[in-house]
C-alpha cells in the first residue's frame, strides 16, 4: 500500500489501528508542522527562544511518542483538518515542557525579570529629569509589545549587548537595534 498517497483521514485511521508504516508516513508528513509550531511557541513564550531551539527536537519526539502511546489521534474529530489540532497540541506541549523544565524563563514569569539588576538612572533613559521617571517609565512600558518588553529588560535592566540579545532572542542584530530605537522614541515622546 502506498501511504504517501493516502488522504489524511485514511492515514489517521491506519495510525489508530497501530500500522507502523502509517505512523512513519504520519511523522514524515506532520513533523515539520509540529516543529514549526514548537519554534513559534518558543519565540512567543520563552524569554530566551534562541537558546531553547535545541529543545524543539525533543518536544517533537515527545509529542509523537504521546500520540502513539496514548493513541491520541483517536481524539481528532475532523481528521482531514488535523493541522490546527497538531499546532495547538504542539504549542501546549511546548509551554508545558518549558514550565516543567524550568531551564528557560517564560515571558509571563516576572520573577526572572525581578532578578535582573536595575539600571542606575532611569531618568538617563528618558533623557530628561522627570519628577517621577520610574512611574512614567512603567506607564510607557505597558505600551510595549511582549517582544519589546523582553528586549527592553535585557537591554536596559540587564545591560546586555545588542549581539547578546540577538543570540538570546534569536532575531537579527538589525531587528534588535530597530526595536531599541523605537523604544527610545516611545520613551522620549512619553
Amino acid at each position: 500500500m502506498e501511504y504517501k498517497k493516502l488522504a489524511t483521514a485514511a492515514l489517521i485511521d491506519k495510525c489508530i489501528d497501530r500500522d507502523p508504516l502509517a505512523w512513519a508516513e504520519f511523522f514524515d508528513r506532520f513533523s515539520p508542522l509540529i516543529t514549526f509550531s514548537i519554534k513559534r511557541a518558543l519565540w512567543n513564550y520563552c524569554v530566551e527562544p534562541g537558546m531553547a531551539q535545541e529543545e524543539a527536537k525533543e518536544i517533537t519526539q515527545n509529542i509523537m511518542a504521546s500520540l502513539w502511546s496514548k493513541n491520541r489521534l483517536d481524539e481528532v474529530r475532523e481528521r482531514d483538518n488535523i493541522d490546527y489540532w497538531l499546532a495547538i497540541t504542539a504549542r501546549n506541549a511546548t509551554i508545558n515542557h518549558l514550565k516543567a523544565n524550568r531551564k528557560y524563563a517564560l515571558v509571563s514569569d516576572q520573577s526572572y525579570f525581578e532578578k535582573l539588576p536595575q539600571k542606575e538612572s532611569i531618568a538617563e533613559i528618558k533623557g530628561t529629569e522627570a519628577e517621577n521617571p520610574e512611574e512614567r517609565l512603567k506607564e510607557i512600558y505597558k505600551l510595549l509589545t511582549a517582544r519589546e518588553k523582553i528586549i527592553f529588560k535585557l537591554y536596559f535592566k540587564k545591560e546586555l549587548t545588542l549581539k547578546d540579545i540577538s543570540k538570546i532572542v534569536g532575531a537579527p542584530l538589525g531587528t534588535i537595534s530597530s526595536a531599541i530605537t523605537r523604544m527610545r522614541h516611545k520613551i522620549r515622546r512619553g
